[in-house]
């Protein structure tokens, strides 16, 4: 249902906008409109291990809530450390950048197709054997 009221208000703005003095605040408006789409499409709780260099993985639990912030939660397996982050996110056509309350570096992640691709610090596909691991998947509820 929040999906139709988002599309409803997307098709609204977009239609609102009649000449060219509009057509800025239009745009405009329509891109803030997008944004909000993609957040509530995007929306959810995605999890996966990652790979790590002394223990077996990193168990990984991202929540994105509809209102643009975020809770993300990393365990140690095998170890007893854990490390917690909140923060805001943003999204901009297929990337996801995290931006955390704490002043950490930002986390940059490509949306996919039920899952976020994790990307290295300059934006780029983590490649190499261990590519595919580096992918958190939407759970489902």
């Amino acid at each position: 249902m929040k999906r139709i009221l988002l599309l409803l208000s997307a098709l609204a703005a977009l239609t609102a906008c009649g000449g060219r003095s509009a057509r800025t605040a239009c745009s405009s408006e329509a891109a803030q409109v997008a944004e909000t789409i993609a957040t509530a499409n995007t929306a959810g709780i995605y999890a996966g291990t990652l790979p790590a260099a002394d223990c077996p993985g990193i168990a990984v639990e991202l929540t994105l809530r509809g209102d643009g912030s975020y809770k993300r939660r990393a365990d140690y397996l095998e170890r007893d450390t854990t490390f917690e982050e909140s923060g805001r996110y943003t999204i901009e056509g297929e990337l996801l950048t995290l931006r955390p309350d704490a002043g950490e570096p930002e986390g940059r992640y490509r949306i996919e197709a039920g899952r976020l691709r994790m990307l290295d610090t300059a934006g780029r596909a983590i490649e190499g054997p261990l590519a595919e691991c580096y992918i958190l998947t939407r759970k489902t509820e």
